[in-house]
């Protein structure tokens, strides 16, 4: 088998699986089918594109919903383009993904995170992952946003800061945008209305 998949790697269609190998035509989809079903082989395209085959002589994981999969899939008119693969083997939610968006620092990830907030069950483990991560005030500021322009799920009073830490201001942090918001949690929100509407 491993001849066989050693004479056919790189990226094939049926026609030039069965030139390559002289076979049958339904020979060679069903050598296709057996090489996808042992991890051989992954496919895109069909429909009036023409099925492409990617094979290869090392088994390939099957591709896990990773962050921009779940941004994208929970705003429909706002698309990102993954700009790097995100991969996640296991479990992996909402929270996850509004943690990993804010990591990325960049301007489009957060926005399209405020959409995810309605989908936030787990908030102790969103809390805890992100004080781990010293995101907290970011996830707090991007949900109060959120609240203003989306409906979500409201979020429990204990991880909501106390009026001491309310009123910490810190003096080098620009607030135009969603002042209020931002002395909140002690933090700048990098975008501002028309952005959100643009969403």
């Amino acid at each position: 088998m491993m001849d066989v998949v050693q004479r056919i790697e790189g990226l094939q269609t049926v026609a030039t699986v069965q030139e390559a190998l002289e076979l049958k035509r339904q020979s060679a989809i069903n050598l296709l089918s057996r090489l996808r079903k042992e991890g051989y082989v992954t496919s895109n395209g069909g429909g009036k594109q023409p099925r492409l085959y990617k094979v290869t002589r090392y088994r390939q994981l099957p591709r896990h919903k990773g962050m921009f999969d779940l941004l994208n899939k929970h705003n429909p008119r706002f698309k990102l383009a993954a700009w790097y693969d995100h991969q996640v083997h296991g479990r992996y939610t909402e929270e996850d993904a509004i943690l990993d968006a804010i990591d990325t620092e960049s301007i489009r990830a957060l926005l399209a995170t405020l959409r995810l907030f309605n989908h936030v069950t787990d908030w102790p483990r969103l809390d805890w992952e992100a004080k781990r991560r010293g995101t907290w005030n970011r996830v707090g500021a991007l949900y109060d946003v959120a609240r203003l322009f989306f409906r979500v799920r409201r979020m429990p009073r204990r991880y909501i800061p106390k009026e001491r830490e309310q009123q910490a201001l810190n003096a080098h942090i620009n607030r135009k945008n969603f002042p209020v918001i931002g002395q909140k949690w002690n933090v700048d929100i990098p975008f501002n209305e028309k952005d959100v509407a643009s969403i």
